[in-house]
């Protein structure tokens, strides 16, 4: 009783190229002596749900005469096709699109362990392993039997395992820790959304701050530094220290000269100061005229960064994370904006503790050092847009913002009940106060990458004009 997992990367309503990867996938289960093969669920059309013209009819009538000159391939090859969940010869057979959230793989491998005891049979669990704009499938396909033993697939990767369901046998893959599995899904992400777009080039504003240094560094890693461009676009409030951190950042990853622009937006914040100054003369406070100022300079660097997206042919990358998402402090229009949130569903702790695995990583795999310079890791975070600010101006530190909204959010739990758990009462109100009265700039955030189980614009949805208490 042998049979194939098929773990494939599928591009949602790519009938040609979906087709190809499986009659593949069939033709080498039959040369490894399979009698049956199993696909994730929805793998002709892509894993994913299909709407407007992708769900026409006509895209229906190619789906099903896909799935017939399958059938028949499969049958000249003498493999038995599996694409719905089944019971087989005392096993169970199952096909899935699960998406990755953090703690995923685990749960999943407990819970197959725990049905293949129950049942007394083993059980076949075959999921894709691709990114689909924002939702990232993670793969980990596997057999277990009754007895504890598993043939595990690697996580974030394709793969094909032919399995003798007679002869258990331990073969677990190495599928890291929390960080290991956050880094393997956002470079996943990235990588199939230049893939799948047809994209090769991207783009990052590098501010010289912890947020656009990791955006940056798994950019290249995941598309290579020949396919990366950077602009660092400093104002008169620019720390020295942040355009050295994003000069050496940009050596450390090794962007081309050509490929790394200095561009001080001074003298265009000015103008545009003079030019609006019958406007901001007459703001109604002195701090809604600050804000106005704050928010220009934000904006001038996405007409920027944009104007390198164009005239080279390179999506931008937002480098907004989830902690900022989450309480608005972000300028709409301006560090809100990109193709493609890489780190939109990071909480800032979780953006830290990324990027010091990353240089760990590189250090142990050789390299002299991490492409993160220590500094950019160890100052205090700061959007520079007034003399001497700090995020914790604005904000709770993050450690303790984080902590709550992970409750609010993933938890979903009330004020009360975080109260409760000991936070203090006047934090919880003021952050449920900002998370609530974010939604208008989260309605407009680019898509994120998702690995939280709780995304913005996805599983959190909360109308702009809904009541502001939790």
């Amino acid at each position: 009783m042998r049979i194939a997992l098929a773990q494939q990367n599928y591009k949602i309503g790519d009938l040609t190229g979906n087709v190809a990867k499986i009659r593949s996938a069939i033709a080498e289960a039959a040369e490894r002596g399979a009698e049956r093969i199993v696909f994730s669920r929805q793998a002709i059309v892509g894993n994913g749900p299909l709407l407007g013209l992708a769900d026409s009819a006509a895209f229906r009538q190619a789906a099903e005469a896909a799935r017939n000159e399958i059938e028949a391939f499969a049958e000249a090859a003498r493999v038995r096709l599996v694409w719905e969940d089944t019971e087989w010869d005392g096993t169970t057979i199952r096909c899935a699109a699960d998406p990755f959230r953090h703690g995923a793989p685990e749960t999943n491998r407990a819970q197959l362990l725990a049905d293949a005891e129950t049942s007394g049979r083993p059980v076949v669990w075959v999921n894709a392993a691709g990114a689909q704009t924002g939702t990232i499938y993670y793969g980990g396909s596997c057999v277990v039997w009754p007895s504890g033993e598993a043939v595990e697939l690697p996580l974030f990767e394709e793969g094909l395992a032919v399995v003798d369901l007679s002869s258990p046998k331990n073969e677990r893959a190495a599928w890291g820790d929390r960080l290991d599995q956050l880094h393997g899904a956002l470079i996943l992400g990235i990588r199939d959304y230049f893939a799948k777009t047809g994209m090769r080039d991207a783009c990052v504003a590098m501010s010289g701050g912890i947020d656009s240094a990791l955006v940056l560094a798994l950019a290249v890693e995941a598309l290579g530094a020949a396919h990366v461009k950077t602009v660092m676009l400093p104002s008169q409030y620019s720390s020295d220290h942040s355009i050295t951190d994003s000069e050496e950042m940009i050596r450390r990853v090794g962007i081309p000269a050509g490929q790394a622009w200095r561009i001080p937006i001074s003298g265009t914040f000015g103008a545009a100061l003079d030019a609006l100054q019958p406007i901001l003369g007459s703001a109604t406070t002195e701090a809604n005229r600050g804000l106005a100022q704050e928010n220009m300079q934000a904006r001038i660097r996405l007409m920027m960064t944009m104007a390198l997206s164009n005239s080279h042919g390179a999506l931008m990358l937002n480098t907004s994370n989830k902690s900022e998402a989450a309480v608005g402090y972000g300028t709409l229009y301006g560090d809100t904006s990109g193709a493609l949130a890489v780190i939109g569903d990071l909480y800032k702790e979780d953006v830290y503790a990324l990027s010091r695995r990353i240089n760990e990583a590189a250090v142990a795999g050789g390299a002299s050092e991490g492409p993160i310079p220590e500094h950019i890791l160890v100052k205090a975070p700061s959007a520079e847009l007034r003399p001497g600010q700090q995020d914790s101006d604005s904000l709770p530190d993050y450690p303790l913002l984080d902590a709550i909204l992970v409750r609010l959010i993933e938890g979903g739990r009330s004020s009360a009940e975080v109260i409760a758990e000991g936070f203090d009462a006047e934090a919880v109100e003021r952050v449920c106060r900002l998370l609530l009265g974010g939604d208008f700039k989260r309605f407009q955030l680019p898509p994120a990458l998702r690995v939280s189980g709780c995304t913005f614009g996805v599983e959190w949805q909360w109308p702009i004009v809904a009541n502001k208490i939790l």
